[in-house]
C-alpha cells in the first residue's frame, strides 16, 4: 500500500491569541521606547536648565552693560527675564508726555504763524 505523506503545516494559522500577543509585543515595544526617550530627558534636563540659565543670564548681563532700563526692579528679576527677550521694550511714561509736549508746542506754533498769515492778509486788503 501507498504510505501517506505527512506535510508539515507550512505556516501556522494565526488565531486570536497569537495576534493578541503580537499587539501586547508591540505595545510593549512602544511602551520601551517611551520610557528611554523620557529616561534620556531626565538625564538631560539639568543640562538643558544649566544652559537656559547661562543664555539668561548672558543676556541680563548684555542688556546691563548697554544701558536698558525699563524702570523697575522687579523686572530685573532673571525669573522675568525670558518674558522681554522677545518683545520690544514698553514705550516709558516719560517719552510720551515729551512726545506729547512737544506735539502741544507744535501746535500752538502752527496757530501763531496761521494767526500771523491771517493777520497779513487781512492788513493788506
Amino acid at each position: 500500500m501507498a504510505q501517506k505523506r505527512q506535510t508539515k503545516p507550512a505556516q501556522k494559522l494565526s488565531t486570536p491569541l497569537d495576534a493578541k500577543k503580537r499587539e501586547l509585543a508591540d505595545q510593549e515595544n512602544q511602551i520601551r521606547a517611551e520610557m528611554e526617550r523620557k529616561k534620556r530627558l531626565i538625564e538631560e534636563a539639568p543640562r538643558l536648565a544649566e544652559e537656559l540659565q547661562k543664555r539668561r543670564r548672558e543676556e541680563h548681563l548684555r542688556r546691563k552693560s548697554r544701558g536698558v532700563s525699563l524702570g523697575s526692579p522687579a523686572l530685573s528679576d532673571p525669573r522675568y527675564l525670558e518674558a522681554t527677550t522677545t518683545s520690544p521694550l514698553p514705550r516709558l511714561r516719560k517719552d510720551r508726555h515729551q512726545g506729547m509736549f512737544m506735539f502741544f508746542v507744535l501746535f500752538v506754533t502752527l496757530l501763531a504763524v496761521l494767526y500771523w498769515v491771517y493777520m497779513r492778509i487781512l492788513r493788506v486788503v
